[in-house]
């Protein structure tokens, strides 16, 4: 997959317009809290399926001035070809509809395009602040976290996970107004069993390829064992293929439907499932280990699915990920995310963070809403 060639802003976040060009190589961004470091990375990041790596609504992301809201914000992106130049470049335009402010618009090369066929152009993977309470947070963000990565290997995963939530949600409402009729519950059961068996098969796939990555190769980063405890997801671990599990899922949804009516909701499903992490070495689950190891064991993840989509080319976005490494790690991560050859945006209060990549990434300094495009670190 290409890389980002050219970044173009309007209105969005901090930035009023801003216009940038970037190296299919590391780019690291420095400045003091609040410059704007993280509203790129953002921007970046809504250049994927889905809410970007804030999760923000579409009509919080315009631009404040005075008070008020700008009336839109665009995003428009031109990629590298798959050659590193831009001879035949692909373009990328998300927005706010303006007459409609919770509606955003995507265009691929003009036309309008739909969210699988974005992740077919662009793969995405990115590590924030916010998930570093990923192991001991809420089971959902767990559930969100694998969920992103299984993008990669099934474009159609944002699709298929939200089709089973809006089947599940119609389910849910003839649960709670207590609708007893046999032939509603079966229509939107069918769906619901179809995509959910889809969700849980996607999870597992990218959870088996991860866990080849992480014990294939030891690094500074500590491994991980990763599995999945879903009543769908043992399923597919004890061998049934795609049929088997949603035939399975469908008589089950059947079968406690009268349990499901009594609690007002469905109660057994991907929606449920958890993602196990444990610190391989030390045997422990990643919620007890240290905030420092727990940091570690996100980062080996992030490399792990990086080796593992590798021949998808992602584009990589490390919000913050250095601060809190010993020199020893941060030195290490430099030659891990050189040797991926990926393009990958990196953010940092201060310069120094980035010295282990020398002259071999680009450097911005980030104030004001603005790109300052400087020289690489010598060696």
């Amino acid at each position: 997959m290409p890389s980002i060639a050219s970044l173009r802003l309007i209105d969005f976040r901090s930035y009023a317009a801003l216009d940038a060009a970037f190296e299919p190589s590391v780019v690291a961004l420095y400045g003091p809290n609040g410059a704007g470091k993280t509203n790129l990375l953002e921007a970046v990041s809504l250049l994927a399926p889905g809410r970007g790596l804030r999760q923000a609504g579409v009509g919080s992301l315009a631009r404040v001035e005075d008070g008020m809201s700008q009336p839109a914000w665009g995003i428009n992106a031109q990629l590298h070809s798959l050659e590193g130049d831009i001879d035949d470049p692909t373009r990328i335009s998300i927005g706010q509809v303006p007459e409609h402010p919770r509606k955003r618009q995507l265009k691929i090369d003009g036309r309008p395009a739909t969210g699988p066929e974005l992740a077919r152009r662009l793969s995405l993977l990115w590590l924030t602040p916010a998930q570093d309470r990923l192991f001991s947070g809420a089971a959902s963000d767990r559930r969100k976290f694998i969920d992103r990565y299984a993008l990669a290997f099934a474009p159609d995963h944002g699709t298929n996970a939200s089709r089973f939530e809006k089947a599940r949600t119609e389910r849910n409402r003839l649960l709670s107004e207590n609708v007893s009729d046999r032939l509603w519950y079966e229509a939107i059961e069918a769906d619901l069993s179809n995509y959910g068996a889809r969700v849980a098969q996607a999870r597992m796939t990218t959870v088996t390829n991860l866990q080849i990555e992480v014990s294939a190769r030891k690094t500074a980063f500590p491994q991980s064992l990763i599995g999945l405890d879903g009543n769908l997801e043992n399923r597919f671990a004890d061998g049934a293929d795609l049929t088997t599990v949603a035939e399975d899922y469908r008589a089950q949804l059947a079968s406690t439907r009268s349990i499901d009516l009594r609690a007002g909701r469905t109660l057994i499903g991907p929606h449920r499932t958890e993602l196990h992490v444990t610190h391989a070495e030390k045997a422990m689950p990643a919620a007890l280990c240290s905030t420092g190891e727990q940091k570690a064991l996100l980062i080996g993840l992030i490399l792990a699915q990086a080796r593992a989509v590798h021949d998808k080319e992602p584009i990589l976005l490390l919000d913050e990920v250095a601060a809190h490494l010993d020199a020893v790690r941060r030195a290490a991560l430099a030659e891990e995310l050189l040797d991926l050859g990926l393009q990958i945006f990196m953010t940092g209060t201060d310069q120094s963070l980035f010295s282990d990549f020398g002259a071999r990434a680009q450097f911005f300094h980030v104030a004001d809403g603005a790109l300052a495009n400087l020289d690489g670190m010598e060696e």
